[in-house]
């Protein structure tokens, strides 16, 4: 029996916005030569973690921040922000993605965070640098989408995202997926800036 490769998902990504949520204001801890830090010396950014700079505050908005690369309908800061425009909201709802997908920017009511509730079960192939303080690891890279296997066919329509971040601190990022017929709907919306990698899986077809 031969076997044939489906089309299970789609990873959703956007180019550089040239641009930090967080800000632009860093530093380099006297404690850690080489890495660096959002906020100043002493006053760190209060959404990172005091020890090791990774963000814990999961659902964090700068309320002064606004997309630089205007002309995207996605794009994406350098610190693990994936930015869509209302009509690539609206496309993704109409696609089977939910409101609560989408968090407004305050200072730009042209564009959403694109923060999927929804989440799909992934692991690392290496983690390194256990932080003591916020218990997350500084480095975590390969992601391994395990929830693949586990589909017996393609992924339901929406949004999605991965159940863990991946990068290195401080410009670690979840990964966004949506469903196969989510992805085609993409496709056919001649939409700026969205860039979609098939996530496939073997299975058995004809003899």
């Amino acid at each position: 029996m031969s076997k044939t490769r489906t089309i299970l998902a789609y990873e959703l990504t956007g180019q550089d916005d040239d641009s930090y949520m967080l800000g632009e204001e860093t530093f380099e801890p006297a404690s850690a030569p080489g890495d660096w830090r959002f906020g100043r010396e002493g006053l760190p950014h209060p959404a990172t973690c005091t020890v090791c700079g990774g963000k814990i505050d999961a659902g964090y908005v700068n309320p002064q921040y606004r997309v630089k690369k205007r002309r995207r309908d996605l794009t994406a800061t350098y610190d693990g922000y994936l930015l869509a425009s209302a009509r690539l909201c609206e496309v993704l709802k109409e696609s089977g993605a939910d409101a609560a997908d989408f968090v407004a920017l305050p200072a730009d009511p042209g564009y959403f965070w694109l923060r999927p509730t929804a989440v799909l079960g992934y692991s690392a192939e290496e983690c390194l640098r256990r932080c003591d303080s916020c218990g997350q690891f500084a480095d975590a890279v390969v992601p391994v989408p395990l929830f693949l296997a586990q589909l017996a066919q393609p992924l339901s329509p929406g949004v999605y995202r991965s159940s863990m971040e991946f990068g290195s601190v401080p410009l670690k990022s979840f990964g966004v997926v949506v469903g196969e017929s989510t992805g085609a709907a993409l496709e056919s919306a001649a939409l700026k800036g969205v860039e979609l990698r098939p996530l496939h899986a073997w299975r058995d077809g004809d003899a």
